[in-house]
């Protein structure tokens, strides 16, 4: 009787199976991925905390003539961008374009602490530890690959201008679309 009774829980485990299909594995990604912003999306608002505490918002920078933001986990690719970008930040910041690198690490400080130190940085950081940020505009950070999208120009309407991934865009254009941001013929493009 018990082996009957064995039989009938297996018969009926893989009915339940095939009756109620799991989701696919692109199913399951697809639940979970969401749009990340674009060249004339409006930039999402987000708060943040840099390393020494101080409290960056977005939507302060009304008033300004833009920003430039760059998502960054620190891979080699990315530290080899570090004088390209404080070079950009020194020629910016004066003009009204506030530039900032946003930690991908999440909870890791330890690394971009240190990064900054080395390499004797000026440049910005905001710490994201849940990745919220990071995945709004990026996508879900994966450790160890860089997004297809980590750098975004936004203009003084919070409007994306550009949106590209860096390094890989030559400092010229970067500094091109900066520069189209304080003229009164800003346009977007990608």
């Amino acid at each position: 009787m018990m082996t009957w009774v064995r039989s009938l829980s297996s018969i009926m485990l893989v009915g339940a199976v095939f009756a109620f299909p799991l989701p696919s594995h692109a199913e399951q990604a697809g639940a979970r991925t969401k749009k990340t912003p674009s060249v004339n999306d409006k930039a999402p608002d987000f708060t943040l905390k840099d390393f020494r505490g101080k409290r960056f918002t977005l939507s302060d920078l009304k008033g300004r003539e833009g920003a430039l933001l760059w998502f960054t986990n620190l891979c080699e690719g990315c530290q080899s961008k570090f004088g390209g970008m404080e070079k950009i930040k020194s020629e910016y910041s004066g003009k009204g374009i506030e530039v900032v690198a946003l930690s991908q690490l999440e909870k890791d400080r330890k690394t971009v602490e240190d990064a900054v130190r080395a390499n004797h940085l000026t440049l910005r950081f905001l710490y994201d530890p849940e990745g919220e940020v990071t995945t709004r505009y990026s996508g879900r950070y994966v450790p160890g690959s860089c997004p297809l999208t980590n750098l975004y120009i936004i203009n003084k309407d919070g409007v994306i201008v550009y949106a590209t991934h860096y390094p890989g865009a030559p400092e010229d254009e970067i500094t091109g679309v900066l520069a189209k941001l304080r003229s009164p013929t800003a346009t977007g493009r990608k």
